[in-house]
């Protein structure tokens, strides 16, 4: 169970005759249930890999399967939240979260959308507009409706990048509650270190395209960032993100 990314090849452009392999031969295995979040610089391929498992791109070359179905494009069965919420700012909250469902024709489509609407923490906001709402707010919102469809993945791609700090702590702590909650698999992209080893079961740095480092998270939950370990792990990351050697590097 989980996903399969089997020797995926995807390049966007030529140089000298030659492509130019964003991800080249890439090969990983998630587990279900499993939160991953997924590091690395600007350009190592990090949004390439989450819309391939979105199926917003197809691959040159390989396959990626969600269970042993193969990814063709678009699903429902993977839910993605984007950095900026992408509401309707014409619906409502509960209609905003309905509309998967709506699309599917089902008839408790309202009831669903209210379990996850209280999920997220956002009771009393139902007839709310997305102009109304604070950041983090609009975020659950687009949480809400991810898991709404029940998908068997949930893609997050930078889904606190755009939120100020406090919010973003915050934020952090309700996905954690929430996968908690509902025990989805997660892949979740961040340019945040500490943000990473604060959610993950598993963090993976990409470099140039391919797995540099792939590590479990062996911290109890909810974790403590002041816990010596956590310092260890970000700057083991930030490490292996920068090239410099992990005793060199300062953690705030």
């Amino acid at each position: 169970m989980g996903i399969h990314i089997n020797h995926i090849y995807k390049a966007y452009e030529e140089k000298d005759g030659e492509m130019q392999y964003i991800l080249k031969d890439f090969c990983m295995d998630i587990n279900d249930r499993h939160f991953i979040c997924v590091l690395g610089k600007s350009g190592c391929g990090k949004s390439t890999l989450l819309n391939l498992l979105a199926g917003y791109l197809k691959p040159d070359k390989g396959d990626i399967y969600v269970e042993y179905d193969k990814i063709y494009g678009p699903s429902a069965d993977r839910g993605v939240v984007f950095q900026q919420h992408a509401l309707f700012p014409w619906r409502t909250v509960s209609e905003n979260v309905q509309f998967g469902l709506n699309i599917k024709k089902n008839k408790n489509a309202k009831e669903i959308a209210q379990r996850y609407i209280d999920l997220v923490g956002l009771n009393g906001y139902e007839d709310k507009y997305p102009s109304e709402l604070s950041g983090g707010m609009a975020q659950r919102v687009g949480i809400a409706r991810a898991l709404a469809n029940n998908p068997r993945v949930i893609l997050m791609d930078e889904p606190l990048g755009a939120l100020d700090a406090l919010t973003r702590d915050n934020m952090r702590r309700e996905i954690e509650r929430i996968w908690q909650a509902t025990k989805k698999m997660i892949v979740f992209i961040t340019h945040s270190v500490p943000e990473a080893v604060y959610l993950a079961d598993r963090v993976i740095v990409l470099q140039e395209g391919q797995i540099a480092v792939d590590q479990l998270i062996n911290l109890p939950r909810p974790r403590d960032i002041n816990n010596p370990m956590f310092q260890d792990y970000v700057k083991q990351f930030e490490a292996a993100i920068t090239g410099a050697d992990a005793d060199s590097v300062i953690t705030e």
